[in-house]
């Protein structure tokens, strides 16, 4: 891979390749995440389907010493492992490539979609609570426009430290169930740069105007929000990052022809939920793949 802003960068892939699979899913991870979820992974294999996930640059075990954790300056930064993961899911004798993108994840997958290298290779889209859109007050909606063009300038300028209430709702050092490494997904967060902002609302912005109608996608969110300044049970099984209302709108907007899918009582990150939830997502899946991959689709180019 090609050296960056910030000097030399590198991605990983983790994979579960079956031989005789005509299918393979590409797992892209969220903001401030990497790849932990492997009952992901076992379930698609159950299925008869390959999977690989990436950990981007500045991500997991890709995070080098010099480099600011998970940032980014443009979406696209990403384009160069995706493709080439892409490339060797078609080589590994792959005929249908699904993407599956996880909150940011699914924001970078649609740029992906849109205009990435290998976009002809994606025969199917999955989206696990994409951020299509930021989840602020209006007033601040309205106040970003002005303050990213500073990014330019300063992009490394210190935002945010996003609130780690959602991470603690997950570990099971605080309210959660899974074990994760707080290293890559810690408490308190890593700090949110200026210059990630302004990339983040310039693809917001691109994919809004753009429609995706091609390629056959599901996309699934909770059924409720919880924003709190505080700790709050509901955490526990309702959306504590994005609004669903946003991911509902976007997704009709981008996706014309996808499937919506509202899963109750679901997390963020709707396959760290409860076993119910989990149960639930996997069914809905598992009923769109049989309508869309594994009858025989082609898709129209």
């Amino acid at each position: 891979m090609k050296n960056d802003y910030e000097g030399e960068v590198s991605a990983a892939v983790e994979y579960a390749v079956l031989p005789e699979a005509n299918t393979a899913v590409l797992y892209i991870h969220g903001y401030m995440d990497y790849f932990f979820q492997h009952h992901l992974a076992t379930y698609f294999v159950d299925q008869g389907i390959s999977f690989y996930a990436i950990e981007l640059r500045k991500y997991g075990a890709s995070i080098k010493s010099y480099q600011h954790e998970n940032y980014f300056r443009d979406i696209t930064e990403y384009d160069e492992e995706i493709s080439i993961v892409l490339n060797k899911i078609k080589e590994d004798g792959h005929s249908n490539i699904i993407l599956n993108g996880h909150s940011t994840g699914g924001l970078i997958a649609t740029s992906y979609a849109l205009q990435g290298e290998y976009k002809h290779l994606i025969s199917g889209i999955i989206l696990n609570s994409p951020f299509l859109e930021f989840n602020i007050p209006k007033v601040l909606k309205n106040i970003l426009p002005f303050i990213t063009p500073l990014a330019l300038l300063f992009p490394y300028f210190k935002f945010t430290q996003l609130p780690s209430f959602y991470t603690q709702s997950l570990h099971q050092n605080y309210k959660g169930r899974w074990n994760f490494n707080l290293e890559y997904k810690p408490v308190p967060s890593f700090i949110t740069h200026l210059g990630w902002v302004r990339a983040v609302l310039m693809a917001q912005k691109e994919v809004q105007q753009r429609k995706i109608e091609t390629i056959p996608c599901v996309i699934f969110h909770s059924d409720k929000s919880c924003f709190e300044n505080g700790w709050n049970d509901l955490m526990l099984s309702s959306d504590a990052v994005l609004n669903v209302d946003h991911i509902d709108f976007f997704g009709r907007k981008i996706y014309p022809q996808a499937d919506i899918i509202e899963i109750k009582n679901a997390v963020h990150d709707i396959v760290l939920s409860s076993d119910e939830v989990i149960d639930d997502y996997f069914e809905n899946i598992s009923k769109w793949l049989k309508k869309n991959i594994y009858l025989d689709f082609i898709r129209r180019i």
